[in-house]
């Protein structure tokens, strides 16, 4: 199986649990690859489900997991780092030079202070029973709700200084592949 490497430009789709599309982003370069993908994109074209387009406002540094059922974006804006937002979501998976995964729904946005809510529960219980999610999912996306919250409160990866600064510092090294 082939995996993106350090400068390769990739696309991002995310679906729903029945196979509809979602929401794209339609540039992102890579920053690495080891363990867990990250990646990185810039006031980047995002395409909704409905075909509705809009530019992303500033950097978002992406970590996408092989495992975890969650994904992670450091949200920077014009004064620096701004937050962290974090999906529920199915692992990923690369195909044809596009990252791909499952949206459910729920949202953790935290600040740097370890102050963090959730979002969408009333679209992930109105998508959980119309799109019947099968007790493994389910008990994946609890795993992945209690592993996020704790992470948060003892301020460990992604929740960390050093995870944001190492992210916007690999960026610098790329942006120009990306910006290009």
């Amino acid at each position: 199986m082939d995996f993106p490497k350090p400068g390769d430009i990739l696309r991002i789709e995310s679906y729903k649990h029945d196979g509809t599309l979602h929401r794209t982003w339609k540039r992102s370069v890579v920053l690495d690859g080891s363990d867990s993908l990250l990646l990185a994109n810039k006031d980047v074209e995002v395409m909704e489900a409905d075909g509705r387009r809009w530019i992303s406002e500033g950097l978002a540094v992406c970590q996408f997991h092989r495992k975890h059922w969650f994904n992670t974006i450091l949200l920077f804006g014009s004064e620096g780092f701004h937050r962290y937002y974090c999906n529920i979501a199915s692992p990923y998976r690369y195909e044809n030079g596009k990252l791909v995964y499952i949206d459910y729904d729920l949202d953790l946005i935290a600040d740097k202070h370890g102050y963090y809510r959730w979002m969408d529960t009333d679209e992930f219980e109105k998508n959980r029973c119309r799109m019947n999610y099968p007790i493994e999912v389910l008990d994946r996306v609890e795993e992945a709700v209690s592993e996020l919250e704790r992470r948060v409160r003892t301020c460990t990866h992604p929740f960390h200084p050093d995870f944001v600064q190492a992210g916007y510092y690999l960026f610098l090294t790329y942006a120009k592949q990306l910006m290009g």
